[in-house]
């Protein structure tokens, strides 16, 4: 990729205080909320009985919704599923479509307008669950009740816990999915020995050593993952990979390719006040620009987060459209956060340059962060029009509340200052390693429509970054099933240059989140950056690991808090992976007629089900128009 859009967006490397200064600011914001008010009949701009909050009037206020079901949910996706089968890994797009239609025995606890709780999880399938005294022994008992779909051949049977334990040995039989992260017979540090029923009611699982993260893993719903739970009629009359048969509260009523899907809600769900709206249409649209033209004309209802719309261009279609409703949120982790992974290869028939960390220092230290969140977060901007913006840093990992450390904090420590912005001191570590004249590098990425409109441009000022500091990289765009995840995420390292790779994990704890990507024993489909300690150029690094193994154990949150501290300011002198700068407050769109919009926060990766939440109310916009 050429510079046009660094030089483009950013070449006046103001701060982001001094941009906001240079502005009309508060005059100019007072204006635009005149111009935008609405007292019309269409519901529009947080009127009816949504409220509104924020100094400038013009947020609408993130509200409960009530129980009324009904109506129906017109949505969309970036990209449609290659297949349906959520046991088998390969593909981003499924997450959302398998939260349709399958569920866990657990849930992340939601959080009620504000981001999920990530170290607590909630009843789902699973009614109860007890550990044993030594930790390694879980046990689970199965909602009573709980009907498959009805449809042929499993035919709105009752649930028990023999499907479970076949789910589980569904997963573990799949050539391609994230097992070894998972099951002990396959990578002997994997926490899980056993998944059986003793009887249909009770599922016992055995591990081989407490596990502060197991819920997570039970609750989740990525692809390849353990989480849904699947009739044991899957492969024996039932191909997963054709069609979906869950407990879920909707149902898979038509699929069109290259179109889109309309689910029905299952009328036997278990849970009365979940799934509320009767049908939910999902497009398509894997282009932006159609994305916001559908949105405008109220085609469809609402926008997601940072992969579904751009900030730049959340204020100018309020703008042109008053009616909407403007969210305030916090992005999740997962949907903005990516790394920089190192090559550890021969490259150009040498040593993998990346093996130094002075030049993995220079590269964070090559980083402008505050210009990067303000000109991909729209801080200043959103300032500008009288709204409430901060930036949010990354470290080692995504931000996490309560959980990434702040390297702008006097706590961080010395090795804070990989996380400024230093470009003469880079300079010098390159040339220290016996870089001074730069060299050439494949960077990689998947070029992938569900990572977001702007996910392409952030690359792309990545590698200026990198070009500044002397660096030469050559974009190399992705596949993301038939090069990316082969190819990349899963050779530990194992390839030559850089390749960005999603920062995302397959759960919501910290913890978790290490393991996957850091933790040298996670096994060959984790996705960690490196090798087992001891396995060559880039082996693990066995601090790290006991860092991991201590937090790993640990089940007392704060506790576990200290110890992931101490990893992330490790993790920030050793720079194995260069993380995203970090994003920042951001605001979405959705109609009025879409009440309950973001008041429950979940993980779109795990089996939260917030889409459950939603109800239409057909009084308001666009349904009733002016």
């Amino acid at each position: 990729m050429k510079d046009s859009y660094w030089t483009k967006v950013l070449s006046g490397r103001v701060s982001r205080r001094r941009a906001l200064a240079g502005t009309a600011g508060v005059a100019g914001a007072a204006a635009f909320l005149a111009a935008c008010g609405s007292d019309d009949d269409s519901g529009g701009g947080g009127s009816g009985d949504t409220g509104s909050t924020g100094g400038s009037g013009l947020v609408t206020k993130i509200e409960k919704a009530p129980i009324k079901q009904g109506g129906v949910m017109k949505w969309q996706q970036a990209s449609e599923p290659l297949h349906f089968d959520g046991q088998a890994q390969g593909q981003a797009q499924l997450n959302i479509y398998n939260g349709m239609a399958y569920e866990a025995l657990v849930r992340n606890k939601t959080g009620e307008g504000e981001p999920t709780k990530w170290n607590e999880v909630e009843p789902n399938l699973a009614q109860s669950w007890e550990f044993s005294p030594d930790k390694t022994t879980l046990t689970f008992k199965i909602r009573q009740g709980v009907k498959f779909h009805n449809v042929a051949p499993v035919n709105g049977r009752v649930l028990d816990a023999q499907d479970v334990a076949q789910s589980w040995t569904r997963y573990v039989g799949q050539a391609r999915n994230n097992k070894a992260a998972n099951a002990n017979s396959v990578n002997p540090t994997a926490p899980i020995m056993s998944v059986t029923a003793t009887d249909n009611s009770t599922v016992v699982v055995k591990l081989n050593a407490p596990t502060s993260f197991i819920m997570q893993r039970f609750a989740n719903m990525i692809t390849g993952e353990i989480g849904g739970i699947y009739p044991r009629e899957a492969d024996n009359g039932f191909d997963p990979s054709k069609g979906q048969i869950g407990t879920g509260g909707y149902m898979l009523d038509r699929y069109t390719p290259s179109v889109g899907l309309v689910y029905k809600r299952n009328p036997d769900y278990w849970n009365k006040e979940a799934a509320l709206p009767e049908s939910m249409e999902v497009p398509f649209l894997n282009e932006p620009a159609a994305r916001l033209a559908q949105l405008k004309t109220g085609a469809i209802y609402a926008m997601g987060g940072l992969a579904d719309i751009s900030p730049e261009d959340v204020v100018p279609t309020k703008k042109d459209v008053p009616a909407l409703n403007l969210y305030q949120f916090i992005a999740p982790n997962n949907n903005v956060s990516f790394i920089q992974r190192m090559g550890w290869k021969d490259l150009a028939g040498k040593k993998s340059p990346f093996l130094d960390v002075r030049v993995r220092q220079a590269m964070a230290l090559a980083i402008d962060r505050d210009a990067y969140i303000d000109a991909f977060s729209n801080i200043s901007k959103y300032e500008a029009e009288g709204l409430d913006a901060e930036p949010l840093y990354h470290t080692s990992m995504g931000f996490i509340p309560g959980v990434t450390l702040d390297p702008r904090s006097k706590d961080f420590g010395e090795n804070a200052k990989y996380y400024t912005h230093d470009l003469t001191e880079a300079k010098k570590l390159l040339s220290a390693a016996g870089h001074a004249a730069g060299f050439e590098y494949p960077s990689a990425w998947p070029n992938f429509p569900a990572f977001g409109p702007n996910f392409p441009r952030q690359i792309e000022v990545m590698d200026s970054f990198n070009r500044e500091l002397g660096l030469k990289p050559q974009s190399v765009p992705l596949d993301y099933n038939i090069d990316y995840l082969p190819k990349y995420v899963t050779m530990r390292g194992q390839h030559e240059g850089i390749a960005f790779t999603l920062g995302a994990v397959t759960s919501a704890d910290p913890v978790d989140y290490f393991v996957w990507r850091y933790y040298s024993k996670s096994g060959a489909t984790s996705g960690a950056i490196f090798g087992d300690v001891g396995s060559g150029d880039g082996a693990g690094d066995p601090k790290v690991d006991a860092f991991i193994e201590s937090a790993k154990g640990e089940l007392d949150a704060k506790k576990q808090a200290t110890i992931l501290a101490d990893l992330q300011k490790h993790l920030a002198g050793m720079q194995y992976a260069v993380t995203s700068p970090g994003l920042g407050t951001q605001y979405t769109l959705a109609w009025p007629a879409v009440r309950g919009y973001l008041y429950y926060q979940g993980d779109s990766r795990a089996i939260n089900s917030f889409y459950y939440t939603w109800s239409i109310d057909d009084t308001q916009a666009p349904l009733k128009r002016a």
